[in-house]
């Protein structure tokens, strides 16, 4: 089975994340896959409007801790790592994400960078990266604040707890909720009725919302660097190894 199921209809396209082997964790190679598919549907005359969705009963576990923990600090730098895809941000159409089961950390950061959220009941959102002693790589700390305010994005970030559905809804991080039988259905739905109106027009919208986001670029690359800082330090490479083993970390806090 491959990993990105791309399809296209009504003026929708739709790629299907399916990495069964390891609930959608976004490896180098997996992110390729997701960022050239969202790329190629942008480029496309005969699609106005783009859906994420998972195939799993899951969204996405988040960056590949395996892979991770096999790079060196001065490999995150060169490569300017940040377990996650970089291709949302820079597509055009609309982009809306079907959000079920588990979105957490590199996962969560992906809906962040979306434009409509739906959310299935089961749907949670975290981001869990100081339990391993690193921080988000790929906006988390940005959009996040953006999307929710300073306070609770500090509980998620600083604690690693997971909003559910109706909590994600009530602080903004979420557009809709529905029953996990209703996700995809729902979002397709809303996917082909912005497909049906002005693309020129929904564009405009869309960056014009986008230039509400003051100082994103800036607040970007700080976090990143930030974030490369971690492989350099004990207590990350203690996380990650703790993580793999299934055992509690022993932080030394340096």
């Amino acid at each position: 089975m491959t990993s990105v199921v791309v399809t296209c209809d009504e003026g929708v396209g739709h790629v299907q994340m399916a990495r069964a082997d390891a609930l959608n964790a976004l490896s180098v190679p997996f992110c390729r896959e997701i960022d050239e598919a969202l790329l190629a549907l942008d480029a496309r005359e005969d699609v106005r409007a783009i859906l994420i969705s998972s195939a799993l009963k899951h969204f996405c576990a988040g960056a590949d801790i395996r892979e991770m923990s096999a790079m060196t600090h001065e490999e995150a730098k060169a490569s300017s790592f940040m377990g996650c895809v970089s291709a949302p941000p820079r597509i055009t159409k609309p982009l809306v994400v079907a959000v079920k089961g588990l979105a957490a950390g590199g996962g969560c950061e992906l809906v962040e960078m979306c434009d409509i959220v739906v959310a299935g009941a089961s749907a949670r959102f975290c981001h869990p990266e100081i339990t391993l002693a690193a921080m988000p790589g790929a906006g988390g700390t940005q959009r996040l604040t953006r999307a929710v305010g300073k306070h609770i994005a500090m509980d998620v970030l600083l604690t690693g707890r997971a909003l559910n559905a109706e909590e994600a809804l009530a602080v903004g991080l979420v557009s809709r909720v529905v029953e996990d039988e209703h996700l995809e259905p729902t979002a397709l739905s809303i996917a082909r009725l912005i497909a049906s109106y002005s693309s020129p027009v929904t564009g405009r919208i869309k960056t014009a919302v986008n230039l509400a986001q003051v100082q994103l670029e800036q607040g970007l690359a700080m976090e990143r660097e930030l974030f490369h800082t971690c492989f350099s330090e004990h207590d990350f490479k203690e996380g990650l190894a703790a993580f793999l083993e299934k055992r509690k970390p022993n932080f030394l806090h340096r």
